[in-house]
């Protein structure tokens, strides 16, 4: 009997269990939590799954994954979208686990209420603070998707050059890169805050100097650098790292003057967001 695939309509034939042409296997029963647990665990849990070897590649041999996509070829490792997708619901796990159990507000209250210049801060100057490091949390996830971009921008004037990759190629890179660097750290990461949050503090420095080796270790893998290329290019890239970021924050700044500028000439109250009463 022939039947004909229900994802790409390719005919298959009844001895096939799976599709000859896009590899989709042939479902007849109805859907239960044990096949939902089946394709979990052969997606992410399993040793021989495209999460561990995307994983595992990505400290052994980056440039098999990042050239791989890159160049087409899909079906070994994750596509780089589901990996950052992995990675924002790693963050999600960390910002709730965080903010629920309180752990880094308390250590920061007590380090304030602890510190040798308490007299130098008011309720208000607490409180804020306090604020900042809780609305810090709860935009972590849009802080990591606004970053992907602009560490490919950076990547893109670094590495400036027709053999080099183009900016969406960069933007692929730091998919994996950075998303490699959140799954791999966040799990420490909590694990830390509850047993030694003195630690985590040091162990958050040492995630972005691990962000650092890790993106020079790999575009050296994937351009196939010398030692002294690659530090020279480190070097570059962190020189336009800071002049961007700081470009960036005078185009900010200057927009929002003139923000505030053309809201006063309307007699617009800035402090409500309200029309000023006359």
């Amino acid at each position: 009997m022939e039947r004909h695939c229900k994802n790409c309509d390719h005919m298959l034939y009844a001895t096939h269990t799976h599709c000859a042409h896009c590899g989709a296997k042939w479902i007849e029963k109805r859907i239960t939590m044990r096949n939902v647990a089946a394709d979990f665990g052969d997606l992410y849990i399993g040793l021989d799954t495209k999460f561990m070897h995307t994983f595992v590649d990505l400290f052994r041999k980056p440039e098999a994954v990042i050239l791989g996509y890159v160049q087409g070829r899909r079906m070994y490792y994750m596509d780089a979208v589901r990996y950052l997708l992995l990675s924002l619901f790693i963050t999600g796990i960390y910002v709730f686990v965080l903010k629920q159990t309180n752990v880094m507000e308390d250590y920061m209250a007590d380090s304030i209420l602890t510190a040798d210049t308490l007299a130098n801060y008011s309720d208000e100057q607490i409180e804020a603070q306090q604020k900042f490091a809780s609305k810090f949390l709860d935009y972590q996830g849009l802080l990591l998707l606004f970053t992907i971009p602009f560490l490919a921008l950076v990547g893109r004037i670094s590495f400036w050059g027709r053999k080099f990759f183009n900016y969406t190629e960069h933007v692929v890179f730091f998919l994996y890169v950075y998303a490699h660097m959140i799954i791999f750290t966040t799990p420490i990461s909590i694990l830390l805050a509850y047993l030694s949050p003195e630690i985590f503090l040091y162990w958050s420095y040492l995630a972005l100097a691990y962000l650092l080796f890790h993106s020079a270790q790999s575009y050296k893998r994937c351009f196939q650098l010398t030692i002294a290329e690659t530090i020279l290019r480190s070097l570059i890239a962190l020189i336009v790292f800071v002049a961007t970021a700081v470009l960036l924050m005078l185009v900010f700044i200057f927009t929002v003057a003139i923000t505030v500028i053309v809201a006063s000439k309307m007699g617009y109250d800035l402090s409500g967001f309200l029309p000023a009463q006359t």
